[in-house]
């Protein structure tokens, strides 16, 4: 028979009993104190947990082994000292109850509260430490004064602070004293760290992130605007969507940047410095402009270049006016030698000017004037006739020399003209027109040379002429409308501002408004101080092109770096070459995705922390089993233990409880077999107590004292026969009762008070304590005896106590009974569930079940069934009648007759009655044999209450509805039996075999978690290989991992695979970042 006991203790007789295993009773509460600390304890083990949370409906949850209302839990105790290997709790004097209020919630700690959000979620919440607060679900608060709210609308919740005074809300998380993360799904990490801004990220002591989507890294960094990022100790930013290396008190540059090449490329300082050198102007060692100085022979000194190019433009548009004004006017006649006044008037040459002759030769030589009239005055002109006529008077006119020669002509005088002697008056005015034209050429070449410097230097107003300006000191402006007002600023191009000082604004439309700010590019706008700007305004932003790889920690990266970095994160993280779009990675990490490395390596670690504690969870049980079994073999486990080295017995050693109780059945038990004590709180044998009592004497025992006031007021008393007392006020009222101790009482016969205010009431019985005041008996060593004592350990061998200390709920035999007898609780009864089918033949004890006794019943109906026909078939015999002539026979509509006794009766339709006092009230019914009784509709009675007889001799059923006999429901008990004790030994077999096969995926588990544990050196550039090796309980693994430092040791990207022999590999990917 397959009967599985269990021992429980029953309240009602006050004893231990044995009931089968499926039996049900009240179970005891353990206090909500220690409910939360087990809670606490046990939540990480979420395998067997998840189970046994499985088996309890809610709103209940699973505590021991037994489903418990989470009230329970809501008025947690403060636990003032609590101290073990595993938990270590101290409140102080003064604590407060912590309380939780959700499902899964955990508090531990001086008034620390697990409570709902204000939108009602409650599940998961843990609070740790004095003064926590975790409100919501998923919410994690650890440390004293540690608050976190996961108050929520918006998918998954959670918020997790760590460290005293920690603050964080919706999915954020604040790690360091005093780190706040008050805002929706930020981070803050550092001492006094504060992320409020919306998904903000606040690394470092001080750090600050209050701007939406900002980021603070480093001691101090603030980034205050949306979209901002200030990277390093004391960076501040200055406004949305910038990037602040520093602040304007400390601030930092951009190192090593390649040559712009194209038009939208960034310009370096070494093409900043050819530029001004170029320009005349340098770049001092500190990065300051040092502004070209232009000397203008006509224009004065000039520290930009265009105010140079306008003073040039100037004295050029003054000559260009001169000269078409000269030119219009010789073309008049109003200007030159010859002039004309108005048109008819007489020409004049030469008359505003000095001179006292007129050279008319040319390059050929002289030349003719024709046309010449007769000069009518003295002022005019002669011809060749007058001249003739004049020659004598002219040669003598002339003088120098001149004369008449002998043929009538003039002979030539001697004129020196500019250091030249000529002999006539045409050479003397040759050389004097000579001398007019190479100062006309001068005048010629100047022009030429204007012209030549006007390629070079042009400036076009739109069509207004708006000349540049400058303001400040060491200023340059060039362009039209180009203005640079602030202190040593540069602006180029038309209508450039240079406002900021040290600023420069190179474009048309350029705008550098912020101190040492440039503006590089038409429409570009830099309108904060420190800042390099390449667009902004109405012409958007523009891109930074063939940047080479950043080197150092200060370079600017390209997107060739940025690629390969992204690439790194896996999880189809890519750069988009054509926009520069960057798609985050998605990881899959146990079914959920996440898109950013932090969250998946938080997952990956989540359930890696999971696993860990599953696994040690199932290695803590398969070895506390292992344990178990050992103990039960080795006689170690139970209330009662023996040491195997030295061979003593304890009784409960490790347990709570002062009362040994001896009591059996019948009654008290003596304690034989007891050697003589030797220590101070061993038991004393009768025989070294009455050795002790007859060396005692009352003033000088050396071997028993006892002391008091010595007044008579404290003397011990005994009313009863064979009784002792022995201290100070000690009474024995009971007969051969024994008190021991100040103030024990033996009141009942054969009662034992055992200490000082011991009270033994209840005869037979020792008593070690009183009400209120019970002690312990320890070292009580393993019983052997029936009547023996037995300890702790030898309950928990059998089974009734756990190792928590807790009683199991058992069921067991009636005391008294003899083990002939089990009663289940329950005031309405109790089902024993799950019975299997019990062997069902002559002898067997064993129970059977509903679905038997259904099918016995369905047997016997069929039997009688035939039974009835055979009945049938006797009343059409004798007579041809109803058969009213036959005795003892009844059936409706024929008088019952009577035969030694009362007559049958058969009132039921179709029914029928045999016998003496037979009755067949219900309809189709058959009561057989004298008194028998059938009042059930379609039933066979042989019997009535009281009076059941016996179906023998039936033969063995072959039809469905054939009654079984005794023989074949035993046979097929015993087939039942057999195929229950073959499925669970399979049962067993295969339990054993998942366990070894468990273990040894645990193991190798380990092994594989164990090998990926590898040294990952700083190498700043350089890619290492590293290999490892790890082996557990004889399952090994062997794993590989790549890892890759940033060239300046700041960033760390990293990755392993390792596989233990026929398992699956592990994988891992990890990322780093170093701080200073």
């Amino acid at each position: 028979m397959n009967c599985i006991y269990r021992i429980v203790w029953n309240a009602a007789t006050g004893k231990w009993v044995v009931a089968s295993e499926l039996a049900q009773g009240p179970r005891r509460r353990m206090s909500a104190g220690v409910a939360a600390v087990l809670l606490a304890l046990v939540a990480p083990h979420v395998l067997a947990s998840d189970i046994q949370q499985a088996l309890c409906s809610a709103p209940n949850v699973q505590q021991e082994g037994a489903c418990v209302d989470p009230a329970a839990l809501r008025g947690v105790m403060p636990l003032a000292a609590t101290d073990d290997s595993l938990l270590v709790v101290n409140a102080g004097n003064n604590a407060t109850a912590a309380s939780v209020n959700g499902i899964n919630m955990i508090a531990i700690g001086s008034n620390a509260v697990a409570r709902p959000a204000s939108n009602g979620a409650n599940n998961g919440a843990i609070a740790l430490g004095s003064n926590t607060v975790a409100a919501g679900t998923n919410a994690v608060s650890i440390g004293f004064g540690a608050t976190s709210d996961s108050q929520n609308g918006s998918g998954i919740s959670g918020a997790t602070s760590l460290g005293a005074s920690t603050r964080t809300t919706w999915n954020a998380t604040a790690i360091g004293f005093q780190a706040n993360g008050a805002g929706t799904v930020v981070t803050a990490l550092g001492s006094a760290a504060v992320a409020t801004g919306e998904r903000g990220i606040a690394l470092g002591r001080t750090a600050t992130a209050s701007g939406q989507y900002s980021s603070a890294i480093g001691a101090g960094a603030r980034a205050t605007h949306a979209n901002s990022v200030a990277i390093g100790a004391g960076s501040v930013s200055r406004g949305n969507a910038t990037v602040a290396l520093g602040s304007t008190t400390a601030r930092r540059g951009i190192e090593n940047m390649a040559d712009g090449t194209q038009d939208n490329d960034v310009v370096s300082v070494q093409q900043l410095q050819g530029l001004l050198q170029a320009t005349g102007g340098a770049l001092s060692a500190d990065g300051t402009v040092i502004a070209p100085a232009f000397d203008l022979a006509h224009g004065g000194t000039h520290t930009t270049i265009g105010s140079a190019l306008t003073a040039l433009d100037g004295g050029l548009s003054s000559v260009e006016v001169s000269v078409n004004d000269l030119h219009t006017r010789i073309s008049q006649g109003t200007i030159g030698m010859v002039q004309q006044a108005t048109a008819g008037a007489d020409l004049t040459v030469g008359a505003g000017r000095d001179g006292a002759a007129i050279g008319m030769a040319g390059s050929v030589g002289a030349r003719r004037l024709g046309g010449v009239a007769d000069a009518a005055a003295g002022d005019e002109a002669i011809n060749k006739a007058q001249a003739d006529a004049a020659v004598a008077s002219v040669a003598a006119a002339l003088g120098a020399g001149a004369g008449v020669a002998a043929d009538g002509t003039l002979r030539a005088p001697d004129f020196n003209v500019v250091g030249t002697t000529v002999h006539s008056a045409g050479d003397a005015l040759h050389a004097l027109d000579a001398e007019d034209r190479a100062q006309r050429a001068g005048l010629v070449d100047l022009g030429s040379d204007l012209v030549v410097a006007q390629r070079y230097f042009q400036a076009a107003a739109g069509g207004v002429d708006a000349p540049a300006t400058t303001g400040g000191t060491g200023t340059t402006a060039l362009g039209s409308a180009a203005a640079a007002s602030g202190q040593h600023s540069l602006a180029v191009g038309a209508d450039a501002r240079a406002a900021g000082q040290d600023s420069v604004a190179i474009g048309a439309g350029a705008r550098a408004d912020g101190e040492n700010a440039v503006a590089l590019g038409a429409g570009s706008v830099a309108d904060r101080d420190q800042v390099l700007s390449i667009g902004g305004g109405t012409v958007g932003t523009r891109q930074l092109i063939n940047v080479a790889n950043g080197t150092d920690a200060t370079d600017v990266v390209n997107l060739q770096q940025l690629q390969a970095t992204v690439a790194a994160l896996g999880g189809g993280a890519q750069v988009d070459a054509a926009t520069g779009t960057v798609t985050g990675p998605t990881y899959v990490v146990q079914g959920s995705s996440f898109r950013d490395a932090g969250s998946a390596l938080d997952a990956v670690d989540g359930q890696l922390q999971v696993l860990d504690q599953r696994v040690t969870h199932t290695e803590d049980d398969v070895l506390d089993t292992q344990r178990q079994i050992d103990a039960w073999n080795d006689g170690d486990a139970g209330l009662v233990r023996q040491d195997a080295a030295s061979g003593e017995i304890s009784v409960s050693a490790a347990r709570a409880g002062s009362v040994v109780d001896l009591t059996g059945s019948a009654g008290a038990r003596q304690l034989k077999g007891l050697a003589a004590a030797d220590d101070a709180t061993d038991a004393v044998t009768l025989a070294q107590m009455q050795a002790g009592l007859s060396a005692a004497q009352p003033e000088d025992s050396r071997y028993l004292k006892v002391d008091g006031r010595g007044d008579g007021s404290d003397d011990a008393s005994i009313s009863g026969v064979g009784a002792l007392a022995i201290g100070a006020s000690a009474q024995v009222d009971g007969a051969a009762a024994i008190a021991l101790g100040q103030g024990a009482q033996a009141s009942a016969d054969g009662a034992v008070a055992l200490g000082a205010g011991s009270v033994a009431d209840r005869a037979n019985a020792v008593s070690i304590g009183r009400d209120g005041a019970e002690r312990q008996i320890t070292h009580v060593a393993d019983a052997s005896d029936d009547t023996d004592a037995i300890n702790l350990r030898q309950l928990k061998q059998a089974g009734l106590v756990g190792d928590d200390g807790d009683v199991k709920e058992t069921v067991g035999y009636v005391a008294g009974s003899d083990r002939s007898q089990v009663v289940f609780g329950g005031a309405a009864g109790t089902v024993l569930a799950n019975v299997a089918d019990g062997r069902v033949q002559l002898g067997s004890r064993e129970a059977v079940n509903g679905g038997q006794v259904s099918a016995i019943g369905e047997g016997i109906g069929r039997q009688l069934d035939g039974l009835q026909d055979r009945v049938g078939a006797l009343e059409g015999q004798p007579g041809g009648g109803a058969g009213s002539d036959l005795p003892y026979y009844g059936a409706t509509d024929n008088e019952a007759l009577v035969a030694n006794g009362a007559p049958a009766e058969a009132t039921g339709q179709g029914a029928v009655a045999a016998g003496s006092g037979a009755q067949a009230n219900a309809d189709n019914s058959v009561a057989l044999g004298s008194d028998a009784i059938a009042d059930r509709a379609d039933s066979v009675s042989v019997g009535h209450v009281g009076g059941e007889r016996q179906i023998a001799h039936l033969a063995a059923g072959s039809a469905d509805t054939d009654a079984v006999n005794v023989a074949q429901l035993q046979e097929q008990m015993a087939s039942v039996n057999r195929y229950t004790d073959q499925r669970v030994e399979a049962m067993e077999q295969a339990i054993g075999a998942q366990a070894s096969h468990m273990s040894r995926q645990i193991n190798r588990g380990i092994a594989a978690s164990a090998a990926l544990v590898q040294v990952t050196p700083n190498l700043p550039g350089k890619v290492t290989l590293n290999f490892g090796t790890a082996s557990y309980r004889g399952e090994s693994a062997l794993a590989l991992g790549l890892s890759r430092w940033s060239r300046d040791g700041r960033y760390n990207v990293n990755g392993g695979v390792s596989a233990a022999r026929g398992d699956q590999p592990l994988l891992s990917i990890g990322f780093g970042m170093a701080f200073d």
